[in-house]
C-alpha cells in the first residue's frame, strides 16, 4: 500500500518536528481577547482580528489565544474559536497554531525551510516588502513561511464551511507571512468585484489535456475495474467480509458435500490481503489504462476526522469536465493515493490547480490524477522538483567551489530549469 520505509520516516520526521514540541497548557499565559492585542512578544506580528476572520464563522463565537515560549528561539501561539452556546468543556470549533522560529542566520533559516521536502516559492496571493520572502504549502491546512532568518509554521483546523471560502487560501498565506515577520504591501488599485473572479469551471476550461482514446477493450474491462476500485476503498472492511464469506462457503460446502467450491476460500482470502497491500496501485494503473481523459480542478477541501500515518486525512472537492462537456462534482481523499504514476511521497493539487484526470466512463467518481502530462499543476510540480535540485547543486558548489563535477552539475540543473520554462530565483547565500 505504498508504505515504503522512506515514507514512514518522512511522515514521522515531519509530524515530530511540527507537533512534538507543543508546550503543556499548564504553562500557557492567557492573553486578552480584544483585537490586535499581541499574543506574547513575537506573535504580536499577527493581529487577533486577522485570526478571527480566518477561523471564526461569525461574531457569535468566543475567541481566545494562548502564547507559550518553551525554548530559546521558538514561540508557540494557539488561537481557538467556539460557538457561544457550545456545552461547557466541548472542543473548539476551529483552532490555529503558529510556531515561530528564529535562527542565527538567513542561510540556516533557508536550510530549515527546505528540510520539509517541499520547494519554497514566492508569495502568490499577496505582496511583501522583501523579494526574498518564501512560502511552502505542507497540506491544505498547513503552511510555512520564511522572512529573513525567521520562520512561521501555521496549522489551521476549521470547518468545511470556512475552508471553502473564496478568499481562504489568500488569507491563510497572508497570515502565515505576517507570522514570520513579513510586511504585507497593499495594492494601490481597488479590489476587483467578486463577480470578476473566474469560477473553477471557467479556470478548468482554459486548459485542455491532449486527446486520449481508451483501448477498444475498455468497455469490457470498465465494470471489472469499477468493482476493484470499490474493493480497494473497502480496505480492512473487505478483509473482514472475505473472512466471513470463507466461513459461509466452508459451511455450505460441507453441508452440501460440494467440496470443489472450497477452492474459493483461499482465493478470496489471498485477494483480500493482496488488495489491502496493493489494491490502490492496481486500480490506479487500470484506470489510467482504460480511463477517459478530462481536465479537472480542486475547488476546496474539507476535514475527514481521520488520521493516516500520523497525518490528518484531508478531503478535496473536485470538478471534472467529462469528454461530452458535462461538469461532474466529486471528491477524493488524501489517503486514496489516486495519483499516477505513483511515488512514495504523494502530492495532491491545491485549490485552484488545474490538472488532468482519467476516469472510468460511466463511473466518473473512479478517477486518477495524472502527474506527468504537462498540465499546469504537473508543470508546477516539475518546476518545484527542478528548483530543489538546483538549490542543492548550488549549495554543493558554494561549499566546494573548486570541484568541477559540482559546478557542472549546478550548471546542468539551472539549464534544466530554464529549458522547462521555470522561474528560477537566486538562493545563494
Amino acid at each position: 500500500m505504498r508504505k515504503s520505509v522512506s515514507r514512514y520516516l518522512a511522515a514521522a520526521i515531519v509530524s515530530t518536528a511540527l507537533f512534538s514540541n507543543l508546550p503543556a497548557p499548564a504553562t500557557a499565559a492567557k492573553v486578552s481577547t480584544e483585537p490586535d492585542v499581541p499574543a506574547g512578544d513575537m506573535c504580536g506580528h499577527v493581529q487577533n482580528r486577522a485570526v478571527r476572520a480566518l477561523i471564526a464563522s461569525s461574531d457569535d463565537s468566543t475567541f481566545s489565544v494562548d502564547s507559550i515560549r518553551d525554548e530559546p528561539g521558538k514561540l508557540t501561539c494557539v488561537w481557538s474559536a467556539q460557538k457561544t452556546d457550545a456545552p461547557e468543556g466541548s472542543a473548539p470549533d476551529a483552532t490555529l497554531t503558529l510556531d515561530f522560529y528564529h535562527y542565527a542566520s538567513v542561510a540556516r533559516a533557508r536550510t530549515e525551510l527546505r528540510g520539509f521536502g517541499v520547494a519554497p516559492h514566492a508569495p502568490q496571493s499577496v505582496q511583501t516588502d522583501s523579494v526574498d520572502d518564501e512560502v511552502i504549502q505542507l497540506s491544505p491546512g498547513m503552511k510555512a513561511a520564511r522572512h529573513g532568518s525567521d520562520i512561521a509554521v501555521v496549522r489551521a483546523t476549521v470547518p468545511q464551511s470556512i475552508s471553502q471560502r473564496p478568499d481562504w487560501d489568500s488569507r491563510f498565506e497572508a497570515l502565515t507571512l505576517t507570522g514570520s515577520g513579513a510586511q504585507l504591501l497593499t495594492s494601490s488599485e481597488p479590489p476587483a468585484p467578486a463577480s470578476a473572479a473566474p469560477s473553477p469551471a471557467v479556470a478548468s476550461s482554459a486548459w485542455r489535456p491532449p486527446e486520449h482514446l481508451p483501448p477498444a477493450s475498455s468497455t469490457m474491462f470498465v465494470p471489472i475495474v469499477h468493482v476493484m476500485w470499490l474493493l480497494a476503498h473497502w480496505g480492512f472492511g473487505f478483509v473482514a467480509v472475505a473472512m466471513l464469506s470463507s466461513f459461509l462457503i466452508g459451511a455450505v460446502a460441507i453441508s452440501l458435500r460440494r467440496f470443489a467450491i472450497l477452492w474459493f476460500v483461499p482465493v478470496i482470502i489471498v485477494y483480500a490481503f493482496l488488495n489491502l497491500a496493493n489494491g490502490p496501485d492496481w486500480v490506479a494503473a487500470l484506470i489510467y489504462r482504460f480511463g477517459s481523459q478530462a481536465p479537472a480542478t480542486v475547488t476546496g477541501t474539507f476535514p475527514t476526522n481521520d488520521v493516516y500515518n500520523n497525518q490528518d486525512v484531508v478531503g478535496f472537492h473536485v470538478l471534472i469536465r467529462l469528454t461530452d462537456g458535462t461538469i461532474v462534482e466529486t471528491t477524493f481523499r488524501s489517503d486514496d493515493f489516486n495519483v499516477y504514476p505513483p511515488r512514495n511521497a504523494t502530492r495532491y493539487p491545491d485549490s485552484g490547480d488545474v490538472f488532468t484526470v482519467r476516469y472510468l466512463r460511466g463511473y466518473p467518481d473512479d478517477f486518477v490524477i495524472v502527474r506527468n502530462d504537462g498540465s499546469p499543476w504537473s508543470n508546477r510540480l516539475r518546476c518545484e522538483d527542478l528548483a530543489v535540485e538546483a538549490d542543492q547543486a548550488d549549495r554543493k558548489t558554494s561549499f566546494a567551489q573548486q570541484n568541477l563535477a559540482f559546478r557542472q552539475a549546478a550548471q546542468a540543473a539551472h539549464d534544466a530549469l530554464q529549458s522547462a520554462g521555470c522561474q528560477a530565483d537566486d538562493r545563494s547565500n
